[in-house]
């Protein structure tokens, strides 16, 4: 084992003094990478999840109420069993007059994307986190999840990241954690200028500290979200 550089050691401590702020950081990113958030492991449900959360409306009030209708209505009730049943949706009416929010065209076309590839009677779940622990945030314009219509960085990630990855995603917050640490130690090789050098800065800190990727997210979002009650929408 390497022995620590006194940059790992200055990293450690100022990201201790945030997680020491934040504790819930801990609890929360084990439910990410362990799929115990509300989706569970049914990947037609974190996609759904990801489709609402697209265009940034309220997660709590709106896109968790819909998306869980959105599961009620048509995966509850046996009518779509499979990514391959999600991607037929693009022709069922009943589902463009139901799911209205977000990019309603993420819950069929990843879907598609991911079964493109895919042997005949691979596992849906597998499917999912296999791409999301091997997709590259920096070449996400030419992967196939990437190319879907209305999926930028930020969705990109996000998906991701509910589906187990230890990754982040490039929100306003972990935009404020980075500025905070690029204004107060310049000596850090973090930059907050971009979606791509947000994640990077992260994969920086992570690899100089005891802290993985999704719980520097977790930092990042328990410090800087403004709301009281986050519980119930990271």
């Amino acid at each position: 084992m390497e022995k620590p550089t006194s940059t790992d050691e200055t990293v450690q401590q100022i990201l201790d003094k945030y997680a020491d702020d934040a504790p819930q950081y801990r609890a929360h990113a084990s439910k990410f990478q362990d799929l115990d958030r509300w989706t569970g492991a049914d990947p037609k449900v974190i996609i759904a999840d990801a489709a609402g959360s697209a265009t940034g409306l309220n997660y709590e009030n709106i896109v968790k109420p819909n998306a869980e209708a959105f599961r009620d209505q048509f995966i509850e009730s046996g009518r779509v069993q499979s990514l391959e049943d999600l991607a037929e949706l693009e022709h069922d009416p009943e589902f463009a007059e139901s799911f209205t929010i977000g990019r309603p065209n993420i819950v069929y076309d990843v879907p598609s994307a991911l079964l493109e590839d895919a042997k005949p009677g691979a596992d849906d779940l597998d499917l999912l986190q296999t791409w999301a622990e091997n997709a590259d945030p920096e070449e996400y314009r030419s992967d196939p999840v990437g190319e879907v219509h209305g999926i930028g960085p930020a969705t990109f990630q996000y998906l991701r990241m509910i589906a187990g990855a230890d990754t982040v995603k490039p929100d306003i917050q972990v935009d404020k954690f980075i500025s905070e640490l690029e204004a107060a130690h310049p000596e850090f090789d973090v930059d907050s200028s971009s979606d791509g050098k947000l994640i990077e800065s992260c994969r920086w800190l992570a690899a100089h500290s005891t802290y993985s990727m999704i719980e520097i997210d977790q930092i990042a979002w328990w410090t800087f979200s403004e709301t009281e009650s986050l519980s119930s929408t990271h």
